[in-house]
């Protein structure tokens, strides 16, 4: 499978003007270096896995990159948030690698009570390849749900900047 991680590899930058619901969706379950608040991502198939490196301001306004692993492996990973477990997610391939899903659930500590967020993300090449289409569902535990589409446009490496 390590042509269909070649398929999503490279630098792209959100095209605001093709995505939909970004300001209206509830960015609190994603943490301030998700890649799902990040303008610019570039991502690398390594192995049995892509990273997602992301750029994002922090509150003090510096530049900071965080590196997300999706692993392809059918198993369950855990990523972490301050020392704290955050997120468990899998991926996988669909439609001969031209499409993949990442499928999360989020925890967070809402008024000493835990809170869930199912997070589904479609993600699928659109334009021969010349951009990325994200599909964004989430569910609360207690029913609420919220859908955001993210178009990303692929960089040329001269116009890449974190």
């Amino acid at each position: 499978m390590a042509q269909d991680f070649n398929r999503f590899s490279g630098e792209w930058k959100l095209n605001v003007s093709k995505s939909e619901s970004v300001q209206q969706f509830p960015l609190c379950i994603f943490g301030g270096g998700d890649r799902m608040r990040s303008k610019i991502m570039k991502i690398a198939g390594l192995g049995d896995f892509l990273t997602v490196d992301v750029a994002s301001s922090s509150s003090d306004g510096e530049l900071v990159i965080r590196q997300e692993k999706l692993i392809f492996d059918g198993k369950e990973s855990e990523a972490t948030f301050v020392g704290r477990p955050r997120e468990k997610s899998t991926a996988k391939w669909l439609d001969l690698g031209r499409t993949m899903t990442v499928n999360s659930v989020r925890s967070f500590d809402i008024d000493a009570k835990k809170a869930d967020f199912k997070v589904t993300e479609f993600w699928k090449l659109i334009n021969e390849g010349k951009s990325i289409s994200i599909q964004v569902k989430s569910t609360t535990s207690s029913g609420g749900e919220n859908t955001m589409n993210l178009v990303y446009d692929r960089q040329l490496a001269a116009d890449y900047r974190f």
